[in-house]
């Protein structure tokens, strides 16, 4: 190939529009951006992993003064709740009306903190020590104490 036809075919590969020169240094910074922000992402509060989470049901009893043989002296009950770690909260959740609830957490030891709303007596007292496995979900049954006697 000729010195020319080089030249013709350097001219072709570069941009004609001096616009398009402008934006390359654009589009890095902006790929830059993106990728400095998913990185810092992940540097706040440990995520939990899609696969781990807290399931379980919450009750309370004694629900009336004086249990009777076969009639259930517990209940499920919905309120509001906290998952601490030391002085951290890491999460809330609200059990349904049949006392169920789900909370994605990271493997590790928590406290789960029943909230004021919660139909029990002394609600902060009662909280419950869980552990979270490494995989799949942990399922627990919390009873909470009423004060009926």
């Amino acid at each position: 190939m000729s010195a020319a036809g080089r030249s013709e075919s350097l001219d072709a590969q570069r941009p004609r529009n001096q616009a398009a020169v402008k934006l390359a240094p654009m589009r890095t910074a902006s790929l830059l951006t993106l990728v400095l922000s998913g990185w810092t992402a992940g540097c706040g509060a440990p995520t939990a992993p899609s696969d781990t989470a807290l399931v379980g049901t919450v009750v309370r009893g004694p629900v009336q003064p004086v249990c009777q043989v076969d009639v259930p002296c517990d209940a499920p009950f919905s309120a509001s709740f906290t998952v601490e770690q030391g002085d951290r909260v890491i999460a809330t959740f609200r059990s349904d009306s049949e006392g169920h609830f789900e909370v994605r957490l990271a493997r590790g030891m928590y406290v789960v903190v029943p909230g004021p709303d919660a139909p029990i007596i002394s609600p902060r007292a009662q909280a419950k020590e869980v552990v979270v496995g490494s995989n799949g979900p942990t399922t627990v049954l919390l009873r909470f104490d009423t004060g009926i006697r």
